[in-house]
């Protein structure tokens, strides 16, 4: 077992660093999902699974409880689960998504937001500085079903700040972890 232990890692501190990251894919799913690219590899994968969104804020928005945010500028919409006149994600596919959200308060009033699932609250936004922008942050990872609904509501009377050339407010999720995976390719590991 040592010997087989030791051939291992000889034969991976020996190859290249390239060849050393052809070998992971051998380590993921085909139909695991590379956002930002294949980075030079030989396969081709599905992006229908693929879910995420992202999407600012290009006018200034004043709120008062329970006013949902309309982000409206939308930068990326794969699987198209955000909806840009209504501000609410709904989940296409189960699973682990993970959420972000940024604010800049206007330089006399406050940021207080909450994000919610499925009318209920999750966590919170909030900036105030006395004289000036503020800006607030968050992000949490959740369990969602097929769907359930995100959304960003402002708390209280807030002023978020937002225009055409200067987008600082976002709202932001992606899909981290598919709930069911198809089964694996037998000749792959995992």
């Amino acid at each position: 077992m040592m010997f087989l232990l030791l051939l291992s890692l000889t034969s991976f501190v020996a190859s290249t660093p390239v060849e050393q990251v052809r070998g992971i894919d051998n380590y993921f799913p085909t139909y695991f999902v590379r956002a930002a690219g294949n980075h030079g590899h030989n396969h081709v994968t599905p992006t229908d699974k693929f879910v995420g969104f992202s999407a600012g804020l290009t006018s200034m928005v004043n709120t008062n409880d329970t006013d949902l945010i309309v982000y409206d500028r939308v930068f990326l919409n794969m699987g198209n689960g955000y909806n840009s006149n209504t501000g609410v994600f709904t989940c296409p596919n189960a699973g682990t998504y993970a959420f972000l959200v940024h604010g800049v308060s206007t330089a006399t009033s406050q940021l207080n937001l909450d994000l919610y699932r499925n009318n209920n609250y999750t966590v919170s936004v909030f900036a105030h500085a006395r004289n000036g922008y503020a800006s607030g942050h968050q992000s949490i990872v959740l369990q969602l079903d097929e769907q359930d609904m995100v959304f960003v509501q402002g708390r209280g009377v807030n002023s978020l700040y937002g225009a055409n050339h200067e987008v600082y407010s976002t709202f932001s999720g992606y899909l981290v972890v598919p709930a069911a995976l198809p089964p694996s390719n037998p000749g792959l590991i995992g």
